[in-house]
């Protein structure tokens, strides 16, 4: 997902990755697309893969709204 701000474009990516204990992990990175690394990086751990769907769909609507445009499906649960 990205946005302009002040000039600046902005990257937000979500994934969804299983882990080796059966949870899933929400990994978050954002930052400026002109640095080599992120800003940030946000990782939350989840018993299933459907809190973890469920997280992603509500973070994905949250940045729709503050400008964010998305450049892939959405997650249909």
């Amino acid at each position: 997902m990205t946005r302009s701000v002040k000039g600046r474009v902005r990257y937000y990516t979500l994934e969804l990755i299983p882990n080796l204990f059966g949870e899933w992990m929400v990994v978050r990175t954002y930052g400026s697309i002109k640095k080599i690394k992120p800003t940030g990086v946000i990782r939350e751990i989840y018993d299933s893969a459907e809190a973890a769907a469920e997280s992603i769909q509500s973070l994905i609507n949250a940045k729709l709204k503050k400008g964010y445009t998305n450049r892939c499906a959405p997650i249909n649960g």
